[in-house]
């Protein structure tokens, strides 16, 4: 990822548990009512998506945001696992990176998943350490578990790839969006 935009300075876990857990407080969860959670999802995504198109490092504000509907929302989190399948997944991966530069460890669970996901789909080798930096810090996180049994079994990747291919436009749909 060197030279690129998102590379535009070093961070160091900028985003306090602090920030994120007053986003958790803010946010709907799965349960919340149809129309608002609706519109965050809406807003949420297109901030992503603005983020990932502009080339350009998030901000600390957006990284806390984020991470937060991502540790709270699975939805959330399936959409943003399936974003290669709309953006190149380059951009996409530059965009995790920022996270995982700057988020608490109790809160990288989602995000490792999904950059390491992202990994393997593209047969880089790296996505078993990135996978390991989710179970160290959150052991029952679900899609952890499921894509180290993934890894471990030799699934192929291209098999993986078509999988999530597969599933964004359903769970697009399954969030309103």
């Amino acid at each position: 990822m060197a030279g690129t935009k998102q590379q535009t300075k070093e961070k160091e876990m900028t985003v306090t548990v602090e920030e994120i857990k007053n986003y958790q407080n803010i946010l709907l969860d799965e349960n919340g009512k149809e129309e608002q959670l609706v519109e965050q999802r809406k807003r949420l995504t297109d901030a992503i998506y603005f983020q990932i198109d502009s080339g350009f490092a998030p901000d600390d504000d957006h990284i806390a945001e984020v991470t937060a509907g991502l540790n709270k929302d699975i939805q959330l989190r399936d959409f943003v696992l399936g974003l290669p399948s709309e953006r190149p997944i380059a951009a996409v991966n530059a965009y995790l990176a920022c996270f995982m530069d700057t988020v608490p460890g109790e809160f990288i669970a989602p995000v490792a998943s999904i950059l390491a996901a992202n990994l393997y789909s593209i047969e880089d080798t790296s996505a078993k350490d990135v996978l390991s930096q989710a179970i160290e810090n959150n052991p029952s996180y679900s899609l952890a578990q499921l894509l180290n049994r993934v890894f471990n079994s030799g699934w192929p990747a291209g098999a993986f790839k078509a999988m999530t291919e597969e599933l964004h436009p359903k769970v697009k749909a399954g969030m309103g969006i």
